[in-house]
């Protein structure tokens, strides 16, 4: 039997986005073909010299057990580990701060193993007929 799977999703903890979640990864192919891994605050987890040695040991192990290729690192909008919104002066200054350290975090990712392919999601929480919807934007 092959332990092998293509990807590792890195995401929030946050029980808001259990269904959410399983709905990308059959969106984007990765149901029973990905590791995953739920952090509070999830990719600021790599860019805190805090909790990196954790975050990124959690990668080496699916990569040298699983032979993973793709990192996919996950934040969302109003993401308590970061405060939650009420922690930034706006919702633009929310979707920097979440984007600029997905970005950190790939760039941590891609020097201590060039060889993986790092894809960026941001989720984007609204609300629609009384129930919470959940946008995914690939970031750049």
């Amino acid at each position: 039997m092959s332990h092998v799977c293509s990807s590792l999703l890195m995401h929030c903890m946050d029980f808001r986005f259990g269904q959410a979640i399983k709905d990308f990864m059959s969106q984007n192919n990765l149901m029973n073909d990905a590791d995953m891994v739920a952090m509070a605050g999830s990719a600021k987890n790599l860019v805190n010299p805090e909790t990196r040695d954790f975050a990124l040991k959690q990668i080496e192990i699916s990569k040298t057990l699983h032979s993973t290729k793709t990192i996919h690192l996950m934040n969302h909008m109003d993401c308590g580990g970061y405060g939650g919104r009420q922690a930034f002066a706006d919702e633009q200054a929310e979707y920097d701060k979440l984007t600029g350290d997905l970005k950190e975090a790939r760039e941590l990712i891609v020097n201590k193993w060039p060889d993986l392919e790092v894809k960026l999601w941001l989720c984007k929480i609204g609300e629609a007929d009384g129930q919470s919807t959940f946008a995914f934007e690939a970031i750049g």
